[in-house]
């Protein structure tokens, strides 16, 4: 996360508009030559590297830029203290023998270094080796280059706006349901809604600036949905982001093309089990398509993401969602079992866990059911079917 001095430099307010000041393709030179700078100090000090950085690089770099850009390269290096002696050991046996003796430094530091096995030097070396301007420059990963750190610093710039936000709404288009998994399993307070189109899905999420504590987890959560985004066919977020004093809020939108880049590509399927049903219907069944992200179906107020839509390859009339209930809660199943009924899925195959003992009256109406125990198999969905 920026802090509030980076935060202020890197965006502007047009009205009530934030004006994220992103880094581009032009940047890449300046960013090579940090980079490269970078390079040279590595098993120096952080403080010399520093230093160095507070002089101008040989190509000439945006001031504002360049701190953003220096601050994302202090997380990508992942630095550790160099310590013959663990610094926290170290000093404890340094003041232990001061306040026993009235012996100078000098003596002070042989002795314990003698008890500690090491050299005077090492021992001073390693009193404050933990301070993060003593540790040593570790090498960058072999990644980094310039349009990777372009990326991250943007990235860095729209998740530091994102954790002050008060509100955050996202509208996206095609594969939204692992962004909606992802942010239930991280905790978010958020509420799913369809849109007009098919396909189209929003998320209202409340903000660390919502809640009665701004916790760093919760805005740690939010922010981890930005480069998850990037995986849907098209996005856009607004947020209500409160900067600087006052409490006034202002709006941040990053649509689809800003360049925020892509997280780690998604889980395509959400257990083992469904995995392996993917592979073995594609396989049991050449003339059926398995369409892994279905659109969404409406039940009341909320939406049901179906795990797979079946479709007969040479006859599109033949289409089944198909949702597996496996290792649950009872209230999680109730829950499911409540909106797939409200549903009213005219052809839906429901494949329950044997251990989930499920009445007939819990069921929707009309579902087919396949009942499996450890793998579910393809031959019994194709009958119930009809092949």
């Amino acid at each position: 996360m920026l802090p509030q001095a980076l935060l202020n430099v890197s965006t502007h307010v047009v009205g009530d508009r934030i004006v994220p000041h992103y880094l581009s393709a032009q940047d890449e030179p300046w960013l090579r030559a940090l980079i490269e700078e970078c390079g040279r100090f590595v098993g120096r000090k952080r403080t010399e590297l520093h230093e160095r950085l507070r002089e101008p690089l040989p190509t000439r770099a945006p001031k504002a830029k360049l701190r953003i850009a220096i601050h994302v390269l202090d997380a990508l290096c992942r630095d550790r203290p160099a310590a013959s002696v663990p610094p926290k050991e170290a000093r404890a046996a340094v003041f232990r023998e001061a306040a026993q003796s009235q012996a100078s430094r000098a003596d002070v530091l042989n002795r314990v270094a003698v008890s500690l096995q090491v050299t005077a030097v090492e021992l001073e070396q390693a009193l404050f080796a933990d301070l993060r301007g003593e540790r040593r420059v570790a090498e960058l990963p072999k990644s980094v280059s310039p349009t990777q750190l372009t990326v991250a610093a943007n990235l860095a710039i729209v998740s530091s706006l994102v954790r002050r936000a008060a509100h955050v709404r996202i509208a996206v288009w095609g594969n939204s349901r692992a962004l909606v998994r992802h942010a239930r399993l991280v905790g978010l307070i958020c509420s799913v809604s369809p849109q007009k189109t098919t396909d189209g899905v929003t998320l209202d999420v409340s903000g660390p600036f919502s809640l009665f504590r701004h916790t760093e987890v919760y805005g740690r959560a939010l922010a981890s949905l930005l480069p998850r985004m990037a995986w849907c066919n098209e996005f856009e977020l607004t947020a209500a982001c409160a900067l600087g004093r006052g409490g006034q809020l202002s709006t941040l939108v990053v649509r689809s093309g800003d360049p925020i880049g892509a997280g780690r590509e998604l889980a395509r399927h959400d257990s083992l089990l469904e995995e392996r049903f993917d592979r073995d219907f594609r396989r049991a069944a050449p003339d059926w398509d398995v369409i892994r992200e279905p659109h969404p179906v409406a039940s009341g107020d909320s939406l049901i993401f179906p795990d797979f839509e079946l479709v007969h390859r040479y006859d599109k009339s033949r289409r089944w969602l198909l949702e597996i209930v496996g290792f649950w809660t009872p209230k999680y199943l109730a829950e499911k079992l409540e909106r797939l009924r409200a549903a009213n899925i005219e052809r839906l195959v429901l494949c329950i866990d044997q251990k989930r003992l499920c009445s007939e009256e819990d069921l929707p109406v009309d579902a087919r059911i396949v009942r499996y125990k450890t793998r579910l198999d393809p031959r019994a969905v194709l009958a119930v079917i009809g092949g």
